[in-house]
């Protein structure tokens, strides 16, 4: 009989099987369990059924749960596997020990900030749960080699370490941990680092830098350092995956497919020297000897090799680059933050993972963010009065794995030119019409909100063969008896000259400032809202005041002129929401090519207040459901 009885959480598909969305890493923990006569696996849990039954009959698992609370409160678990992303490792983990298992192997990367990080050792070690993370790569072949010649003197007294790879989170987090492997497991004095987020993009939920540089020093006096960013070894003519560097010569592992390790000292003649080693950087066995490894160590007593302590020096190397980053200085450890910088930075708008540039059509110099490079179907975002392309950033980063997402700065806002004329609706769509024929877009998707809604519909009624379908989130579209409408001109003056201080005054406020103002105005929106919010404001042109100068055109005639498939998306009028339910079932009996859909809840920022059902309609859209 079993020793110890394992429960797996998060099946997924094997890896470029049919449906995986990932490297289907259970199947390769379960392979390591099967290596084991100690252990049996009783129990699995996803919230597919369709992977749960196709794993449990996989690997002969008797019983699967639709969920891991009611595995935990069915079976008397001894190890857990959580094979989840990123974002839901700390709560499960918490979770799990909180159950009363015995050890808990868990995927990398630890956790999506260095306060949940932590929480994960501190729980479990409170618990007296055996906590490991997958960093398999400590027992890969090349590596193990390395770390043998380097502890025979082949190099000397080792004085640098380096390493190249794609990203200090997904990446790197293996790499910084072999380099505590090498150095055995020195702690850090300090940390010097610097991001750059452009070209970065989400792996398994997480954003990532597209480039890094981080320079530390262990307290034995040892230095390292970490160059990341996609095509590296090209760009930077690295030749190698890890470096170290001796007093008397030099080791570098994964140089090439065939080359695994390399050696040159004197006694090679200052020449290189191929090192024989049987096996590679990716072995699937190395998942195995994990497994094994942590449960010989449950069974001894001793420290495993892939601990949570030790996993938790890298993550705290990869959150210090980020805080260096973000405090242009020197970061001591130990590290005392508990959010992760790359995300704070990005979403308070100091950082941006997507690149910019600018068109000159229609007689302005246009900016726009840009998260694609045109192989992925081209969904253009227009924002509302005193917001800017980014203020998109949440809806953009839950579209652009499947879109190509272009964020535009209107007329005034942002980044773009500000005229002192031009702001009408169809300015702002001969502006649009104009960015999407000097990009080159094929019949792009148009979502915009309040005067960015009215943009798009604009655009979707007089360049119906630019528009390959709409998308309207409470669009500035305004009956005849609503008060913008029937303003006397002396009323409509008042208006725009308050406007306009309004604007000149809050953007002498600082970012802090507004959002401040913001988080007490808008208690209910996220945090990742208010930083673009902030600069938008900053941003904001007092020539857009010019928008109010005349009256609107009936939004009718708009409507009913759409050819493409749109989606009016409303929300409650009591809230502050502008479009009426007999705006909304009017635009559907004008045009049948327009459907609604209603959020309830919500107000005239129907994203900011409802994201989930928002982005969950927009996605049914799209896709044509």
């Amino acid at each position: 009989m079993a020793t110890y009885k394992v429960g797996i959480i998060g099946c997924g598909r094997p890896w470029k099987s049919a449906g995986a969305t990932g490297f289907g890493m259970a199947h390769l923990h379960a392979k390591g369990y099967a290596a084991s006569p100690d252990v049996e696996i009783v129990a699995a849990a996803d919230i597919s059924q369709a992977n749960l039954d196709a794993f449990c009959a996989e690997h002969h698992v008797p019983r699967g749960y639709l969920s891991a609370d009611a595995m935990f409160a069915n079976e008397q678990l001894d190890i857990v596997s959580i094979c989840l992303w990123p974002h839901l490792h700390a709560e499960m983990t918490i979770k799990a020990a909180q159950a009363g298992v015995k050890a808990i192997h868990c995927e990398k990367p630890m956790a999506l900030t260095f306060g949940e990080a932590k929480k994960m050792v501190e729980v479990c070690d409170a618990h007296n749960v055996v906590l490991t993370f997958n960093h398999m790569r400590r027992f890969g072949a090349p590596f193990r080699k390395a770390k043998e010649l380097l502890d025979s003197g082949a190099i000397g007294a080792l004085e640098r370490i380096e390493a190249f790879t794609a990203n200090l989170y997904d990446w790197g987090t293996h790499w910084f941990d072999m380099l505590f492997m090498y150095n055995d497991e020195t702690p850090v004095e300090w940390v010097i680092g610097q991001i750059d987020a452009r070209g970065g993009h989400p792996i398994f939920g997480a954003p990532i830098e597209g480039q890094g540089l981080s320079t530390f020093k262990w307290k034995n006096g040892v230095l390292g350092m970490m160059i990341t960013g996609y095509g590296t070894k090209n760009v930077l003519s690295t030749g190698c995956a890890q470096r170290l560097i001796g007093s008397e010569g030099i080791i570098e592992v994964g140089v090439s497919d065939t080359v695994r390790v390399r050696l040159r000292n004197a006694a090679t003649g200052g020449v290189w020297q191929v090192i024989p080693v049987d096996g590679g950087i990716h072995d699937e066995n190395l998942h195995v000897k994990a497994i094994l490894d942590l449960i010989d160590a449950l069974k001894t007593g001793r420290e495993p090799e892939l601990s949570g302590h030790r996993a938790l020096q890298a993550t705290e190397l990869i959150f210090a680059t980020y805080e260096s980053s973000r405090r242009r200085t020197r970061v001591d450890l130990p590290l005392t933050i508990a959010d992760s910088p790359l995300l704070s930075m990005l979403n308070n708008g100091d950082l941006t993972t997507w690149y910019d540039g600018y068109i000159v059509a229609n007689g302005i110099r246009q900016h726009y963010w840009r998260t694609g490079d045109g192989s992925k179907p081209p969904l253009v975002l227009c924002h509302g009065i005193t917001d800017n392309g980014l203020c998109w950033t949440p809806v953009a980063r839950a579209l652009e794995h499947d879109f190509d997402v272009i964020m535009v700065d209107a007329r005034g806002h942002g980044l773009s030119d500000a005229p002192e004329t031009g702001y009408a609706n169809a300015d702002r769509a001969a502006d649009v019409a104009a960015l999407i024929r000097a990009l080159g877009l094929e019949k792009p998707a148009l979502l915009g909100h309040s005067m960015g809604g009215a943009t798009v519909g604009e655009v979707a009624a007089t360049y119906p063969e630019l528009v390959g379908k709409v998308l309207l989130e409470d669009p500035a579209w305004f009956e005849e008896d609503h008060p913008r409408m029937t303003m006397t001109e002396a009323e409509r003056e008042t208006f725009i000259a308050e406007r306009r201080a309004e604007i000149v005054n809050r953007a002498k406020l600082s970012r802090e400032a507004l959002i401040a103002e913001n988080r007490q105005s808008c208690p209910t929106w996220s945090e990742e809202e208010r930083g673009n919010w902030a600069i938008a404001k900053q941003q904001v042109s007092p020539n857009i005041v010019n928008a109010y100068a005349g009256v609107r055109g009936p939004w009718r005639e708009v409507a009913r002129r759409f050819r493409c498939p749109a989606l009016l998306i409303t929300a409650d009028v009591e809230k502050g929401a502008i479009v009426t339910p007999a705006m909304a079932g009017e635009a559907t009996t004008l045009n049948p090519n327009i459907r609604v859909v209603h959020i309830p809840g919500a107000d005239h920022n129907i994203r900011r207040e409802a994201f989930q059902a928002y982005i969950e309609a927009v996605k049914a859209f799209l896709r044509g459901e």
